[in-house]
């Protein structure tokens, strides 16, 4: 039984470049899709036959682990190996999957920085996503990145009008070095993201935050 697993372990994984991260999840999840087994005990034995076979494939240097449930084929150039690349993780578990469901989006001082707004660059990325249910914030140390829950289901229709609700609520209460913050906003985000007002009045509506509507009828004016 095994060696079928083998098979489809190794089918899964020939599908990835190298320097792409393969999640365990993943790996179990196709195994599961493909056999269909639902018992509880013969998962049990399924999970300890991939993690043999994941094993296996490190020790013969065909995968690499980057950290726990993390792995990924290494490539070479003319310095030797090259390391995996973190900001594919941050992306794939967190930002936006394969599929091209987004899931999370960037806030904070990175965000500001990137809009203009400081002129200050964060030692750690902050990332609003739905792949995080803790109630308080949490660094990921090997990443470099704090999660942060979002309180509005994040979809790819409604990621950016969230990302905004976050730029006017500053809960991070970054100072704002740009004067001309209120254009910056308006142009460098609203409009060039083709946001719909009454959109984001609807989302920040459901924030329930007044300080929040009455920035963006400022911004209106």
């Amino acid at each position: 039984m095994e060696k079928n697993y083998n098979k489809i372990v190794i089918e899964y994984i020939d599908k990835y470049l190298c320097d792409e991260p393969i999640f365990l999840e993943e790996i179990r999840n196709y195994v599961v899709h493909k056999t269909n087994i639902k018992n509880k005990k013969e998962l049990d034995k399924v999970y300890a036959n991939i993690n043999v076979i994941i094993n296996r494939m490190n020790s013969e240097k065909k995968i690499k682990t980057y950290s726990k449930g993390i792995y990924y084929k290494p490539t070479n150039n003319i310095l030797g190996e090259m390391p995996l690349d973190k900001t594919k993780i941050i992306n794939k578990k967190y930002l936006k999957n394969n599929n091209g469901k987004i899931n999370g989006y960037i806030t904070g001082e990175k965000l500001f920085n990137q809009l203009g707004l400081t002129t200050q660059i964060p030692n750690t990325t902050i990332i609003v996503t739905n792949n995080y249910n803790r109630k308080d914030d949490y660094k990921v140390e090997y990443l470099n990145i704090i999660l942060r829950k979002s309180k509005i289901k994040i979809t790819n229709e409604n990621y950016q009008y969230l990302q905004l609700i976050d730029i006017l609520a500053n809960k991070d209460k970054i100072n704002i070095e740009n004067k001309k913050y209120k254009e910056a906003i308006y142009n460098e985000y609203i409009i060039k993201n083709k946001l719909d007002f009454e959109k984001i009045i609807k989302y920040a509506r459901e924030t329930k935050n007044k300080k929040i509507l009455e920035k963006l009828f400022i911004l209106a004016k």
